[in-house]
């Protein structure tokens, strides 16, 4: 059974993993590099959520115009 979670040890080349502990290694050793990333991260998740629910907003504010255009109509034609 195939794990969709997990990358084959074939796919990634071996220089590029190298790369990636090099990464870690100085992440760990500067704090403030940490810090930034730490902060683009959060402002990041934040952004993310404000799309949605500013998408959810919008679609609210479109069912109260229909609803309210069709209650208006519905009691005109009455």
């Amino acid at each position: 059974m195939f794990n969709y979670l997990q990358v084959p040890e074939d796919v990634i080349p071996e220089d590029v993993k190298d790369k990636v502990g090099d990464v870690v290694e100085q992440v760990q050793s500067n704090p403030e590099l940490a810090a930034i990333l730490i902060g683009v991260g959060v402002l990041t998740a934040a952004i993310f959520v404000w799309g949605i629910f500013r998408q959810a907003f919008k679609a609210a504010f479109i069912g109260l115009a229909l609803s309210a255009g069709t209650w208006y109509w519905y009691f005109n034609v009455r």
